[in-house]
């Protein structure tokens, strides 16, 4: 029988216990923690020990079979790094009651976006620099899960990622598009001659699709396709393409450079190709507080500028 929880009021001792179980976990193990915490096993083990005399619960699996989270302790991992998001949260709004802005500031942004002429996040960072030095920025580049999950649990603040599917949770404002070309590589058994293969033949050919949720997956099931192979970044997809026996979407900006060094060819068509819309988006709960608010708003007014 489970002991029963002892944590009924957290204490700042507490979230010491709590924030070396966090590295821990993240860590995968209490050897590997000892490089992160610098402290030593045996007093990593004599803290986790009392977080689960706390808790009231086995949090993790530690011995000759290796290291693991326990069911609850997976649970306790999630309710922590929710309770730590919250705690910068306040930290960062009230600090931000005392005139200059000063923090951190977590964005993500879904892949391969550099090379797009009208992505103006860069510059929107330095004038974001410029009115806010004293606030550290972390950029996380991300996939759409983890950019919807990083949102909604405030571990993100703002991220800059193509629009795939409304959300109730998140407010989002349009920035930029990119056109997404199909592609093959000169290789392909369709491009060996350098014609222009029809519809009926492109169709009957194998895809490359990415493996998530994204415009490019809806896009597959408007046109009645399936992908014989899935990728799950950019990069894989240019590899399958490039192998010579699949075609696929990519960016026209991030193609460019294949195509210019002849190893990929786009394939003009009408119907096998879409535009791709780019915004920022922030969780409506959580509410993001004046750091991540004057970013969002000079992200915006940035991309407004340039459109002109």
């Amino acid at each position: 029988m489970k002991a029963r929880a002892l944590l009924n009021t957290l204490a700042e001792a507490d979230l010491r216990l709590l924030r070396i179980f966090v590295a821990i976990a993240e860590s995968g193990g209490l050897a590997a923690a000892e490089l992160r915490l610098n402290i030593s096993r045996s007093v990593i083990s004599r803290h986790l020990k009392d977080l689960e005399t706390r808790l009231g619960v086995r949090l993790c699996e530690r011995g000759r079979s290796g290291f693991a989270l326990t069911e609850e302790g997976a649970t306790v991992l999630d309710a922590t790094r929710r309770l730590f998001s919250q705690i910068e949260g306040f930290r960062r709004e009230v600090t931000g009651l005392h005139g200059d802005m000063r923090g951190e500031l977590n964005l993500a942004v879904f892949d391969k976006f550099v090379t797009n002429p009208g992505c103006h996040l860069a510059e929107a960072i330095a004038a974001f620099g410029a009115a806010a030095p004293g606030v550290s920025i972390n950029l996380h580049v991300s996939g759409t899960i983890a950019i919807e999950k990083g949102l909604l649990e405030g571990q993100i603040q703002a991220a800059i990622h193509p629009f795939h599917r409304a959300s109730e949770s998140l407010r989002s404002w349009h920035l930029f598009s990119e056109q997404m070309w199909l592609y093959g590589s000169p290789e392909h058994p369709l491009l060996r001659d350098g014609g222009q293969p029809d519809e009926a033949a492109l169709r009957a050919a194998d895809f490359v699709g990415l493996g998530y949720h994204s415009p490019n997956m809806e896009h597959f099931w408007r046109l009645g396709l399936q992908p014989a192979a899935r990728a799950h970044e950019q990069e894989g997809s240019v590899v399958l393409i490039r192998s010579g026996r699949y075609l696929g979407f990519l960016p026209e900006h991030y193609a460019q450079s294949f195509e210019q060094a002849g190893t990929l060819r786009r394939i003009p068509s009408d119907t096998l190709q879409y535009r791709c819309e780019w915004g920022v988006s922030i969780a409506r709960t959580p509410p993001p507080g004046r750091i991540a608010r004057h970013f969002t708003s000079l992200l915006r007014e940035m991309h407004e500028q340039n459109e002109h």
